[in-house]
């Protein structure tokens, strides 16, 4: 029981993403989603005890290109016996680029009753971090003038708007700008 008002703890998910480099082209990026209920209770079938789902998800990507070169998954917990049934399927990313319009192919091999929820919703959290992992390892974004692919998260987020301070810096190539701009200053 709580006091009146007080949030009574129901579900917790908690998603974890690790990128690492592997040879001289290629990244593994794993994801780790579990899913507590601190409340326990039968639900459709699923019984009682914390942990509903404790599940991964691991893509070898390629580069320069992006492309998914293997995937494969684990389910440590799960509701049902035939939710690994959801493992093969990812295979349908083989050869998919993590790039634009990943998530819309995704969601076509993997979305509704073609794959199982939590992994494509790791899927879909393990793209971003690709792209992040990519620029670590790599080589981190060029000015414009020299390779405008580079510039795949400019419209990500507010802080990289097209126009922006951020991007407009970058096109000038006034990385002192740029500096001036990141929290990570020490001034």
């Amino acid at each position: 029981m709580s006091e009146a008002g007080a949030p009574i703890p129901l579900h917790t998910r908690t998603i974890r993403i690790d990128a690492a480099r592997v040879g001289d082209a290629e990244i593994e990026v794993t994801g780790h989603l579990v899913d507590d209920r601190p409340e326990p209770e039968d639900w459709f079938g699923v019984p009682a005890g914390p942990v509903i789902h404790d599940m991964g998800v691991t893509l070898r990507v390629r580069h320069p290109d992006l492309v998914i070169t293997a995937a494969a998954a684990r389910m440590e917990a799960r509701p049902y016996t035939i939710c690994t049934d959801a493992i093969a399927p990812l295979q349908r990313l083989v050869g998919l680029s993590v790039a634009q319009g990943f998530t819309r192919a995704v969601n076509e091999r993997l979305g509704r009753a073609n794959g199982c929820a939590h992994l494509t919703a790791l899927v879909h959290a393990l793209a971003p971090v690709v792209r992040q992992a990519a620029g670590v390892a790599f080589g981190g974004p060029r000015p414009a003038s020299d390779a405008a692919s580079d510039l795949w998260f400019v419209n990500t987020c507010q802080a990289w708007r097209e126009h922006g301070p951020l991007h407009s810096r970058l096109l000038a190539n006034d990385v002192d700008g740029l500096r001036r701009l990141s929290a990570w200053r020490t001034d």
